[in-house]
C-alpha cells in the first residue's frame, strides 16, 4: 500500500545486505510506515492476504508433533520403566507370553490415553475457538475485528485497556501535530517480557511488543513483527519452553513413588530369602529360574500401570466436560484448587447480575435548574466513544432518544476510562457553531470534585446518589467544559446524574444457595457504592454484612477501631458478606489476607487490573466477556454468563477430584495387597505364583481403571482438598484386609482338609504328613499292583504287576523287604519301596509313567541315568533321580499347587476389583450405583477370571524338567485331574517350583463365597477409617483443608495465543524458563530485520531465521 511519499530510512547494514536491520523504537512514524508499505488507514483485504501468505501466521511455529512419539511418549514414565524393566527380565528368562503380556499392557494404556486425550484435544480446541484472542484492525478503511493469528506487519489496530498486545507494533500519533506534551500516555504492563513490576508509559512513536497489557489508554497503532519475529518470538525460539504441571500429576507422582518403593523392598526381600534361605539356584533357558520369574510377580502385580493413563484419561475427560459446561481450564492444577475452593469472592456486575446496563430516563437527575433531562442525556450520549463496544457508552448512546442530533457533532479526542482517574473525557466540537466543549462522565464523586460549585450540589448530589443506590441503581456524573482546554483555563459543569440499573441473573440466588450447600461461601466484591451492593446482595439472600474498602484499608494500616468488633483483619474478612467501593489493588489485599487463613479462594474478574488479583487467587476465574487481560492472568475462563457456570465447574472439578481419590486409594491397596500377599506366600511358605495370571489380572483390571475416569460419582458435600496420610493410611488397611483374606484362604485350603470334610471336594493340603500318607497309599494300592515293567536284559517280566515282582522270591533276594508276610492275593504293603529310585517304573515307553524310559532316552534330563538299573538290585540309587515317594510328592504338590493358584487367582480378582465399589463412595457400597461402564468392567473382568480359574492353562508354564505323562499327578480321590496336560516336573531340581497354572473347577465357588464373605465387611471398615480420620468431615461435617500448592506459585509469565492450543493448553498459553530480557539484550527488543523486494524496494523482511541471527547477537552475556 503506498505510503503517500518516500521516506528516506536509516539502516544498519551488517556485512551483507542480509544482515540489514532496522530499530522500530527509533524510527519516526514515516519512516516506520514506509518501510512496512503502509499508511495510518491500515490494508486493504487484498493485500492483508497477500502478507499473510508472505510472513505467516501470527503466532508461534507449531512444533510438529509425531504420533508414534507421542504415542509411545506415555510410555516414557517411572511406572512404564518398571513395566519395562519386568519386560527385559521376562525376555532374558525367555519367558516369551509374559513378556508379550507385558509389552502388551503397556501398548493398550498407551492406546488407550493417546485416543482419549486426541478426541478431548479435538474437542476442547473446537470449544475454545471463541476465546482465540481478537484485534480491532483498520482494513479497506473500516474497523473490524478479526483473530489475531491474521494479523500481519502494515495492519494498524486500536489497543485499548484490557488488551493483551496481539504482536510487536508502532503507537501512532492521536494528530497531525502530535504534541506529546498535551498526549495521554498509554501504561501498559511489560512484566511478562521484561520482569518490570509497574506499568511503563508509552507516548506517540513508542513500541509495545507482544504479549504486554495495557493497562491504561486506547490508541491506533502500526503493527511491524508478528509470529517468531516478535520480541517474545524471537526469545521464545531460544529459550527453553516450560509445561505447566498439574500438582494432581504430582500428587500421582508421589503415590506411584510410594508404590515403587514398596515393590522394591519386597524384592529384594524376596531374592534375598529365595536364595539364602531356602538356596534356590538359577540356570539359563527356558523355565531355569523360578524364582526371578516369580518376582516379576511383585514387580507387574504391584506397580499401578494404569496410573498415567487413568490420570490422562480423567483429566482430559474432565477438561473437554468443564468446557461443554462453559469452564475453559487454562491451568491443570486449577481443577484440583477448584475441587477444594471454600471462599468465592465474586465480582457484581455480569456474575452476580446480568451486565446488562439501561438508563432509567425518569430518574435522571440534572444538576442545573434549566437542564433538562434530555440534555443530560444527549450530554451523556455524546461522552461516549461507541468504537470499543464499552457497555457503558454504548448505553448511553443507545437511550438517547433523538439520536439524529448526535450527528451535528464530531469526537475530535477521547480520553478512556482508566481505574486510577475513574472518568472518560471526551473532546467534542459542534459543526454548525464550532462550538468545543469536552465532557466528562464518570463516578458521580469524581465528577463532583471537579466541578466548580462542588460545595453547592455536594448534600443534593449525594442525597441522589443514596437514593438511587437504594433502588439498585448505579449512579453515573456528566461534566462539561467549554473549549480544549489547552489555554489551561478549565470550568467543569456538573451537568447531572445518570441512573443505571443491572438486574440480578434470574438464577443467581439459587446458584448461591447452592454454593453455600456445598460449603463455599460467596462473598460480594464490588466496585459499586456500599449501598447498591447491599441493596443487590439484599435481593440475592447474600446477606448485607458489607463495608466499604476504605474500612479494610483503615483495619490493615493498624486502626483497629475500623474491626467493626471484629477479632482481626482475617476474622472480618472471613465473616462479613463482602466489600464495595473497591480498587482493584483492594481485590489482591483480600484474596491475600484470606490465603493466610488456609482459605482455598477462588477470584471472578474481567478487567485489566483484575488480572493480579486473579493471578494471586487460587483459582482465578476470568467471566464471560472478560478482557484479553483478564483471560491471560486466569485459572478458568467462562463461556457462558454468570455464577451458574463457576457452581457447574465446581461440581466438575469435585466430580473430577472424586474420581482420582478413588483411583489413589484403590492403587495404593492393591500395591500393598499383591506385594504383601505373593510376598508372604514366597518367603513363608516358598510358594511361587505365575506371572501371567497377574499380567491378565491387571489388564482386566485395566478396564476398570479406565472406566473409574468415567465413573458416576457424587461431588462431595464439602471442598476437597488432598490428605496423602490419609489415601496411604486407607489404601494401607484396605490392602492388608485382603491380604489377610487371601492368605487364609490360602492356609486353609492347603493346611487343612476343610473343603474336603465339610463340602467333599477335592483337597489341596500340601502339607508332609499329609502327602507322604496319600503317596504311600496311592503307591501301595495303585502304582504297583497296576504297574507292569518291560523285560530288561538279564530278568524277564512275565507279565507280572512290578508289585508282584517285589514280591517274588528274585525281588526279596535283590532286597525287598515286605511290610508283612507274604499271602498271595493279599493286599501288600511294600514299606521299603518307596525309597526305590523312579527307575524302578519301567512301563513300555510313552505310556503313563515311563520314567525309567525318559531317564534313560538320550534327550533327558539324565540322559542314561537308568542304564546301570535291574530288577535284581532294585536297592540301586542313580545319584540325581529321586525315588518314588519324592516323585510322587514332587508331582501332587505341583499339581495342588497349580490348581491352588487358579483358586487364588481367581479370589484375588474379585476380592480386589471389588473393592472399587467400596472406596468410590462413603455410602454403602451396594447401594451407591456406579456408573454403567464400572459395572460392566467389572462383570467381564470376573468372568474372564473365573473361566481362567475354571479351566486354567492345562499346567502352563511347563516345568524346564519334565515327565510326560505322569504317574503321580492325580487327585485326592485317585481320579484324572481335568484340563491337565500331564507333564509334570522331575523331583530334586528346580523346576518343582514351576509356577504352573490348572483349573480348579469346583473352587471358583469358593472362590467368589470367599470374596462375597469378606466384601462385606469393607464398608464397615470404611467408616471406622472415615470416622477416625474424619474423612472430609465424615464424623463432625468439618474439611481439614492444607493447601496444595503455594498460593503465590502460578508458574513462570505465559502469552496467550502464542501456540497451538489443546486439552492441557486450551489458551495456547506459551510459558518460558525466563522472562525474554534475561536472556535477550532490551536494547534490541525493537529491532527487526529488513531487506529488498523483488522491485528493489526496502522493506521489512519475512525471513525468520534473520530475526533469530538477531535475537543471537542480542544474547545477554552471563558471568561463568
Amino acid at each position: 500500500m503506498a505510503t503517500g511519499g518516500e521516506v528516506k530510512v536509516e539502516i544498519k547494514e551488517g556485512n551483507t545486505d542480509s544482515n540489514a536491520e532496522v530499530d522500530f523504537a527509533k524510527i519516526t512514524q514515516n519512516e516506520a510506515l514506509a518501510l512496512l508499505k503502509a499508511n495510518v488507514h491500515g490494508l486493504t483485504s487484498e493485500e492483508a492476504q497477500k502478507r499473510l501468505i508472505e510472513f505467516g501466521p501470527n503466532k508461534l511455529p507449531e512444533s510438529t508433533r509425531n504420533p508414534i512419539f507421542v504415542f509411545l511418549g506415555y510410555m516414557w514414565n517411572p511406572l512404564s520403566w518398571a513395566m519395562e524393566i519386568a519386560a527385559i527380565i521376562a525376555i532374558a528368562l525367555l519367558d516369551y507370553a509374559d513378556f508379550a503380556l507385558i509389552v502388551g499392557l503397556l501398548l493398550l494404556n498407551s492406546t488407550i490415553s493417546f485416543y482419549e486425550e486426541s478426541s478431548a484435544d479435538a474437542a476442547i480446541k473446537a470449544l475454545a475457538a471463541a476465546l482465540a484472542p481478537k484485534a480491532k484492525a483498520m482494513r479497506d478503511g473500516q474497523v473490524v475485528t478479526i483473530d489475531s493469528v491474521n494479523l500481519v506487519p502494515g495492519d494498524v489496530i486500536i489497543v485499548r485497556l484490557g488488551d493483551i498486545v496481539p504482536a510487536d507494533i508502532k503507537i501512532l500519533k492521536e494528530d497531525e501535530e502530535g504534541n506529546q506534551e498535551d498526549e495521554t500516555p498509554m501504561q501498559v504492563d511489560q512484566a511478562a517480557l521484561t520482569g518490570e513490576s509497574l506499568p511503563v508509559k508509552k507516548f506517540s512513536g513508542a513500541v509495545a511488543f507482544s504479549g504486554s497489557a495495557i493497562k491504561q489508554g486506547e490508541r491506533h497503532c502500526v503493527v511491524y513483527a508478528t509470529g517468531s519475529n516478535t520480541f517474545f518470538g524471537r526469545a521464545a525460539s531460544l529459550i527453553a519452553s516450560t509445561n505447566n504441571v498439574a500438582n494432581l500429576q504430582k500428587i500421582m507422582t508421589k503415590i506411584g513413588g510410594t508404590c515403587l518403593v514398596t515393590i522394591g523392598v519386597w524384592v529384594i526381600i524376596e531374592l534375598v530369602v529365595q536364595f539364602v534361605h531356602y538356596k534356590h539356584s538359577c540356570g539359563p533357558g527356558v523355565e531355569a529360574c523360578p524364582t526371578l520369574t516369580n518376582m516379576l510377580v511383585i514387580i507387574v502385580g504391584g506397580i499401578p500401570i494404569a496410573m498415567p493413563t487413568v490420570l490422562s484419561v480423567t483429566l482430559a475427560l474432565g477438561a473437554a466436560r468443564l468446557a461443554k459446561e462453559g469452564a475453559i481450564v487454562a491451568r491443570m492444577s486449577a481443577v484440583e484448587e477448584m475441587a477444594g475452593m471454600d471462599i468465592l469472592c465474586s465480582d457484581k456486575t455480569g456474575t452476580l447480575t446480568l451486565n446488562k446496563l439501561s438508563v432509567d430516563s425518569r430518574s435522571v437527575y440534572p444538576c442545573e435548574p434549566d437542564m433538562s433531562v434530555l440534555e443530560v442525556m444527549m450530554w451523556a450520549a455524546l461522552s461516549a466513544n461507541t468504537i470499543t463496544e464499552e457497555p457503558i457508552d454504548v448505553v448511553l448512546y443507545e437511550s438517547y432518544p433523538e439520536q439524529e442530533n448526535l450527528k451535528n457533532f464530531k469526537t475530535m479526542k477521547f480520553v478512556p476510562f482508566n481505574p486510577v482517574d475513574k472518568f472518560t473525557c471526551a473532546t467534542v466540537v459542534e459543526a454548525a457553531t464550532g462550538r468545543v466543549v469536552r465532557l466528562l462522565k464518570g463516578s458521580p464523586q469524581v465528577v463532583l470534585k471537579r466541578a466548580w460549585n462542588s460545595a453547592e450540589l455536594n448534600d443534593a448530589v449525594n442525597n441522589k446518589m443514596i437514593e438511587f443506590a437504594n433502588r439498585g441503581f448505579r449512579s453515573l456524573g456528566i461534566a462539561l467544559a467549554e473549549g480544549d482546554g489547552k489555554d489551561g483555563e478549565t470550568k467543569w459543569r456538573m451537568l447531572g446524574l445518570l441512573p443505571l440499573f443491572d438486574p440480578p441473573r434470574h438464577d443467581t440466588k439459587q446458584t448461591i444457595e447452592r454454593c453455600h450447600m456445598q460449603g463455599i461461601e460467596v462473598k460480594m466484591i464490588t466496585g459499586d457504592h456500599l449501598l447498591i451492593g447491599k441493596e443487590t446482595a439484599k435481593m440475592l439472600g447474600m446477606g448485607t454484612e458489607m463495608y466499604p474498602s476504605e474500612v479494610l484499608i483503615s483495619a490493615k494500616n493498624g486502626h483497629p477501631e475500623h474491626l467493626k468488633g471484629y477479632k482481626s483483619l482475617l476474622d472480618m474478612c472471613e465473616k462479613c458478606n463482602g466489600f464495595a467501593e473497591v480498587f482493584p489493588e483492594h481485590k489482591f489485599e483480600i484474596v491475600k489476607i484470606l490465603q493466610e487463613g488456609d482459605h482455598v479462594v477462588g477470584m471472578t474478574g474481567d478487567g485489566v487490573n483484575d488480572a493480579p488479583a486473579l493471578k494471586k487467587a487460587d483459582v482465578g476465574i476470568a467471566v464471560a466477556g472478560a478482557t484479553d487481560a483478564a483471560r491471560g492472568a486466569a485459572d478458568i475462563v467462562l463461556t457462558q454468563p454468570g455464577l451458574s457456570t463457576i457452581n457447574t465447574a465446581v461440581l466438575g472439578a469435585r466430580k473430577i477430584f472424586q474420581r482420582m481419590t478413588t483411583y489413589s486409594k484403590y492403587t495404593v491397596a492393591m500395591t500393598f495387597r499383591i506385594c504383601f500377599t505373593f510376598g508372604l506366600l514366597t518367603t513363608i511358605y516358598n510358594w511361587y505364583f505365575p506371572t501371567i495370571l497377574v499380567v491378565i489380572m491387571a489388564v482386566f483390571n485395566d478396564g476398570a481403571m479406565i472406566a473409574l475416569s468415567k465413573d458416576k460419582v457424587v461431588a462431595s458435600k464439602l471442598p476437597n482438598s488432598w490428605n496423602l496420610p490419609n489415601i496411604f493410611i486407607m489404601g494401607i488397611v484396605y490392602g492388608l484386609y485382603l491380604t489377610l483374606s487371601s492368605i487364609i484362604l490360602y492356609i486353609v485350603s492347603t493346611k487343612t482338609m476343610f473343603w474336603t470334610n465339610h463340602f467333599s471336594l477335592y483337597s489341596l493340603n500340601d502339607q508332609n504328613w499329609y502327602l507322604t500318607t496319600w503317596c504311600a497309599r496311592y503307591i501301595d494300592q495303585t502304582i504297583l499292583p497296576n504297574t507292569f515293567p518291560q523285560s530288561i536284559p538279564g530278568f524277564e517280566t512275565n507279565g507280572q504287576s512290578l508289585g508282584q515282582i517285589l514280591a517274588s522270591p528274585a525281588g526279596i533276594a535283590s532286597g525287598f523287604v515286605p511290610s508283612q508276610p507274604i499271602v498271595p492275593g493279599s493286599t501288600y504293603m511294600y514299606s521299603n519301596a518307596y525309597d526305590y529310585s523312579l527307575c524302578i517304573l519301567n512301563p513300555p515307553a510313552n505310556s503313563p509313567g515311563d520314567y525309567n524310559y525318559q531317564l534313560t532316552n538320550a534327550n533327558a534330563y539324565m540322559p542314561g541315568a537308568c542304564n546301570g538299573f535291574s530288577y535284581t538290585n532294585i536297592s540301586f540309587q542313580p545319584t540325581g533321580v529321586p525315588t518314588l515317594m519324592e516323585q510322587c510328592m514332587t508331582e501332587q504338590k505341583y499339581t495342588r499347587g497349580a490348581m491352588m493358584r487358579s483358586l487364588l487367582y481367581n479370589q484375588v480378582s474379585i476380592s480386589g476389583q471389588a473393592l472399587v465399589f467400596v472406596v468410590r463412595t462413603q455410602d454403602w457400597s451396594l447401594t451407591s450405583r456406579a456408573g454403567s461402564l464400572t459395572y460392566m468392567a467389572f462383570f467381564l473382568a470376573q468372568v474372564g477370571s473365573t473361566c481362567i480359574a475354571l479351566f486354567g492353562f492345562a499346567g502352563y508354564s511347563n516345568p524346564r524338567y519334565q515327565f510326560t505323562d505322569c504317574a503321580f499327578c492325580k487327585l485326592s480321590s485317585g481320579g484324572d485331574i481335568p484340563f491337565f496336560s500331564g507333564e509334570v516336573p522331575i523331583g530334586l531340581t528346580e523346576s518343582a517350583f514351576s509356577a504352573s497354572v490348572v483349573g480348579c473347577t469346583a473352587y471358583v465357588i469358593v472362590a467368589w463365597i470367599w470374596s462375597a464373605i469378606w466384601f462385606v465387611p469393607l464398608d464397615l471398615i470404611k467408616w471406622a477409617l472415615c470416622w477416625i480420620l474424619n474423612e472430609d468431615g465424615f464424623r463432625d461435617g468439618v474439611q481439614s483443608r492444607t493447601r496444595s500448592a503455594p498460593a503465590e506459585d502460578k508458574g513462570a509469565p505465559t502469552i496467550s495465543g502464542a501456540t497451538a492450543g489443546s486439552h492441557g493448553n486450551p489458551l495456547g498459553r506459551q510459558s518460558l524458563s525466563k522472562v525474554p530480557a534475561q536472556v535477550l539484550d532490551k536494547a534490541s527488543a525493537s529491532i527487526v530485520a529488513v531487506g529488498k523486494d523483488k522491485s528493489g524496494n526496502v522493506g521489512v523482511s519475512s525471513d525468520s531465521s534473520k530475526n533469530l541471527t538477531i535475537a543471537r547477537k542480542s544474547l545477554v552475556k552471563t558471568n561463568p
